[in-house]
């Protein structure tokens, strides 16, 4: 074997071993996490979306932070975010934040300049819950955190969150108009109204109330009257006829 061979050889080896070394290389300057890590936490900018990266001069590098989770029994008083330096040296970089609701993960509002914290090539950015006893916040044994690679006035988040590259599409609900329900009316025929069209006051033959069954109306009564005054005049008459006779009679 001749010695331009192994020479070309050795080469191809020490590149393939850099190729597979430059991932892990790329991510070693962001500290593991701590050991009473217990989540990953999200950075956000203004709008609220995920980050992903971001630049360390930036005013802010970052808007705030989100919890995976709600933060433990008795620590959801409020919460703060803080920085791990690759030594080991930790520092807060935001306000603490009042939590207003113990039951929705934990979020706290910051405004960092990663610049002016003096984090290096690397550090881990944890959100810490706290409990206000007399107003002095005491920490909880765990935290929220994810790790920052920093290089060239950048930053990179590690590990890389799963930033959606467009917002969910929701379908509008659509409704079914409800079927109307056929509802049956009483009948509003009267129980005495007349089968044969007869009005009111009238016989089986269409004749008024009072008329006899062959259409004629009861006079009788009526022509009673009538029959007794030419009754009296005619008696009136015929004594006054006689009356006068009489007292011809007595004149002769």
């Amino acid at each position: 074997m001749s010695l331009n061979t192994a020479a070309r050889r050795a080469a191809a080896v020490g590149i393939a071993a850099l190729l597979l070394a430059a991932p892990t290389a790329a991510h070693a300057a962001a500290p593991p996490a701590p050991a009473n890590s217990v989540g990953v936490l999200s950075l956000l900018d203004a709008g609220g979306a995920v980050l992903g990266a971001g630049s360390v001069t930036a005013q802010p590098g970052f808007s705030g932070a989100l919890a995976p989770a709600p933060c433990p029994a008795g620590f959801a008083d409020a919460a703060r975010l803080g920085a791990i330096r690759g030594d080991g040296s930790t520092v807060v970089i935001s306000a603490t934040t009042l939590l207003a609701d113990a039951a929705q993960p934990a979020r706290v509002l910051a405004a960092p300049v990663l610049a002016d914290y003096a984090l290096g090539d690397g550090a881990t950015v944890t959100l810490e819950c706290l409990s206000l006893r007399g107003g002095i916040p005491v920490p909880a044994a765990t935290v929220f955190s994810t790790g920052l690679d920093i290089s060239g006035g950048a930053f990179t988040v590690f590990p890389a969150p799963a930033v959606p590259t467009s917002p969910p599409t929701v379908a509008p609900p659509t409704t079914t108009p409800a079927t109307p329900v056929p509802t049956t009316a009483p009948s509003t025929v009267p129980s005495n109204a007349p089968t044969h069209g007869v009005a009111e006051g009238q016989g089986n033959n269409g004749v008024a109330e009072g008329q006899g069954n062959n259409g004629l109306a009861s006079t009788g009564a009526a022509a009673l009257p009538l029959l007794a005054g030419a009754g009296l005049l005619l008696a009136g008459g015929t004594g006054l006829l006689l009356w006068r006779r009489r007292q011809a009679g007595k004149r002769g």
